[in-house]
């Protein structure tokens, strides 16, 4: 089946700032810095951004996205996705007021709370909506968990960034490394297990899945995790970045995976009538 590519970036990106925004909440819980949080909940506010403006692009017209949206309460994949784009995206703006504000930090804790769950939620669906009969590959709860999973990594490592450049060892508690490491082997074996799902056939492409998969989603991000567990704060720019890199190319494999390893009998996101998809 035909890569779409917007979708693919899509999940990748607003999974991403959705998992941001739950380190966003998590930080808030445990401690660290302030200006690392008001960076990531920014960068968390223009990935959803941006990852929803992909999302338009596979409907064929802008306007089958108004259709989405004034048809939310039919709990459509759509319709799930573009509500958790709304929460996420109102969750992170309300928290940035707060802080700027120099709201309560009981307040800014509950919200960032809201952005745990509305910010996992995001990275979960974004998978989820893929689960349907007509593609036995796709048929497996398996899925979600690995976009969920590839989510985690992308966003552990690019807090690490932000942490090394507005903060200080103390983010997360102090373990942020360990959030960071557990986050990549959560990844990793995401990844394998979906393409353990798909068999055979995933190792038919053995580019994306040898190089995207094993050796930068799971060898690389995992890695990269460790030497963020063991290393000193000055020395971690480096390796964030690496495992960001790693990560992404990983969690845009298994992606390109899922939809090279489809059945193809029918395009679903490429030939179906809109109405359709969006459960009008």
């Amino acid at each position: 089946m035909e890569i779409q590519w917007p979708l693919v970036l899509f999940s990748l990106l607003a999974g991403t700032g959705g998992a941001l925004a739950a380190f966003v909440g998590l930080a808030g819980l445990l401690g660290g810095t302030r200006k690392v949080r008001e960076t990531a909940a920014l960068c968390s506010i223009v990935l959803v951004v941006l990852g929803g403006c992909f999302s338009v692009l596979h409907l064929a017209s802008p306007l089958h996205a108004i259709s989405a949206v004034t048809n939310l309460l039919s709990f459509s994949g759509v319709s799930i996705e573009l509500m958790l784009i709304g929460i996420n995206f109102v969750v992170m703006a309300a928290w940035l007021i707060l802080a700027r504000r120099e709201g309560s930090e009981a307040g800014l804790k509950w919200v960032g709370v809201v952005g745990i769950v509305a910010g996992l939620a995001l990275g979960f669906f974004c998978g989820h909506g893929y689960v349907i009969e007509g593609q036995p590959t796709w048929n497996t709860n398996v899925l979600p968990f690995a976009y969920l999973g590839s989510s985690l990594a992308c966003s552990a490592f690019l807090y690490g960034v932000l942490a090394v450049k507005f903060g200080d060892d103390g983010e997360l508690g102090g373990k942020l490394g360990v959030f960071t490491f557990v986050c990549a082997v959560i990844g990793a074996v995401s990844a394998v297990a979906y393409a353990a799902v798909l068999g055979g056939s995933a190792f038919s492409q053995p580019l994306v899945m040898w190089g995207g998969v094993v050796v930068f989603g799971v060898v690389g991000a995992i890695a990269s995790g460790v030497l963020a567990m063991r290393l000193k704060q000055e020395r971690l720019l480096a390796v964030n970045v690496c495992g960001l890199v790693c990560a992404a190319i990983g969690g845009l494999s298994i992606r390109i995976l899922m939809w090279l390893c489809a059945t193809g009998f029918i395009d679903l996101f490429a030939h179906t009538v809109p109405s359709v998809m969006l459960n009008l």
